[in-house]
């Protein structure tokens, strides 16, 4: 497993869904020989009304996850992630053998005394690795809230109260000025000051383009903010690539 490990928030057959992942296990495994996928299910006693644990039972379920994880043999399997949904946690494993017996042993050791239902079986994709991608993996939307969340975090431990709005910057990167130049025309029209844009490519091949416009910066705003820029930078071949402001103390 990686250091990289995040979490976010998405729906899974329009039911709201918490996914954690380790964001970089591709990097630290041989993907060609975890090519294995197996889900440990767990039926949640007591889900709130978006389907997750809450409380002492969602302590519960969090000790249960580490003592099976911790027991299995990381030569053989790698947590990848966790999904719960709709009353539902699973613990998502890539294994380099075809063989689940190890998973059902820990799976129903740590389960059974606490009184939970447990199913154990193999994800089956066309590709291996295609479930952890095209299911678990964040799209560009919510990789930019993980990263929205981690700058609000800082924020609120500066001693920034989110209840002021003030200028926030953002950053665009593109392949080509003509891209830039019609996209500086799109976000205008949405209230957004040019700060400075770059006549000529960097050490990357891009050309840079800041802009600002006075937000909110609590998370549910600034979520808004950044989702509209992603989806006009795709518009015109652009990378949004996040944004920062002044701590505002009570």
């Amino acid at each position: 497993m990686s250091e990289n490990w995040d979490v976010y928030f998405g729906y899974i057959e329009d039911r709201m869904a918490s996914i954690v992942l380790d964001m970089d296990i591709t990097e630290e495994v041989n993907t060609e020989e975890y090519h294995h996928p197996y889900c440990i299910r767990f039926k949640v006693k007591r889900p709130n009304e978006d389907g997750f644990p809450i409380g002492a039972e969602a302590d519960r379920l969090g000790d249960i996850e580490d003592s099976l994880i911790d027991s299995l043999d990381t030569h053989h399997f790698v947590h990848v992630g966790r999904v719960t949904t709709d009353g539902i946690r699973d613990l998502i494993f890539y294994s380099n053998q075809k063989e689940q017996d190890a998973l059902v042993d820990a799976a129903e050791r740590f389960s059974q005394p606490a009184g939970y239902e447990v199913e154990v079986f193999r994800i089956e994709e066309d590709e291996p690795w295609e479930f952890y991608y095209d299911i678990l993996y964040p799209n560009q939307y919510q990789q930019q809230h993980m990263g929205n969340r981690h700058v609000v975090e800082r924020l609120e431990e500066s001693g920034d109260t989110l209840q002021v709005p003030r200028k926030v910057d953002h950053w665009v990167y593109f392949d080509h000025p003509k891209s830039m130049k019609r996209f500086t025309k799109a976000i205008k029209k949405e209230g957004f000051s040019i700060e400075s844009e770059t006549g000529h490519p960097n050490e990357e091949g891009k050309y840079v383009l800041t802009i600002s416009r006075v937000d909110l910066v609590d998370l549910p705003s600034i979520n808004e903010v950044t989702d509209l820029l992603v989806e006009i930078s795709e518009t015109y071949d652009g990378e949004y690539d996040g944004w920062e402001t002044l701590v505002i103390e009570s």
